[in-house]
């Protein structure tokens, strides 16, 4: 099964029980991102935060695999921000920024799907970066 159609049968209700229970995940990280926002404390008493910005670089099966589309949707659907870009050598960059259970959700979604079960080939992270938070970031985006 194709992503499109994987999350058009999640958008649907459809899917199998893990593929929703990885919706589910995700949502419950987006409401978690949005809690830290507001500043609210968790159940337990912490406070999540602070946003933090990463900088990967992919190697592997990253291009003309649907990379782009995918990581937009896993940064969009937990409420990351940032964007993913090919690069000229066959690589993929991809800056992503939220609270660290964000950016953790969206490279576990990446892994789960491009070096799961349901994939051949696979990707590598060849670097990863804290830098600095871009304020006034709104979204996820592809860059071109």
């Amino acid at each position: 099964m194709g992503l499109l159609s994987f999350l058009r049968e999640l958008a649907d209700g459809g899917g199998t029980a893990d593929d929703k229970l990885v919706h589910q995940e995700l949502e419950q990280v987006r409401q978690m991102a949005e809690a830290a926002e507001r500043g609210e404390e968790m159940a337990d008493g912490s406070v999540l935060g602070p946003k933090i910005r990463r900088r990967y670089h992919f190697v592997g099966s990253v291009q003309g695999v649907g990379f782009r589309f995918t990581t937009t949707n896993l940064a969009s659907a937990v409420g990351a921000t940032g964007w993913v870009r090919n690069e000229h050598d066959g690589s993929v960059t991809v800056e992503v920024q939220g609270i660290v259970e964000q950016i953790d959700a969206v490279i576990a979604g990446l892994n789960r799907y491009y070096n799961g079960s349901r994939w051949l080939g696979g990707f590598t992270i060849d670097d990863v970066k804290d830098i600095p938070v871009v304020d006034q970031e709104f979204g996820f985006e592809p860059l071109y």
